[in-house]
């Protein structure tokens, strides 16, 4: 992709994670400001989020339907979808900047060798 095209691919991440931030905060989440001494929860509940898809693998349901049947989901799409919001939201939650964050580390990884240090996955 040229550069221009991989800048319209990312712009907008900013204004998604701040839209997910708005909703968790309608909802009665995050009503003081993020602090590094309460980063481990956030962490957990994004591992949880993990877990959750993981779980859904081991139990061969990714391509069952969402248990919210509304959704039109599959499992696996739910649960993805459920680890995406909750990045966006660690992220908006501290004021990071996701565009330039995701913009570079993947043009970094673009300029690395094939399987990076002979890695299996």
């Amino acid at each position: 992709m040229k550069d221009t095209e991989v800048d319209n691919v990312f712009s907008g991440l900013n204004a998604m994670a701040e839209c997910v931030l708005a909703t968790a905060r309608s909802k009665g989440w995050h009503t003081k400001p993020a602090t590094l001494e309460e980063l481990p929860r956030y962490l957990m509940n994004l591992h949880a989020e993990i877990s959750e898809l993981w779980e859904a693998w081991r139990r061969g349901t990714l391509g069952n339907m969402s248990d919210h049947a509304e959704l039109c989901l599959s499992q696996f799409e739910e649960e993805l979808a459920d680890i995406l919001i909750r990045a966006l939201d660690l992220g908006a939650m501290f004021g990071l900047d996701l565009e330039h964050a995701v913009r570079s580390k993947d043009s970094y990884n673009g300029q690395r060798a094939y399987r990076h240090g002979g890695k299996l996955a």
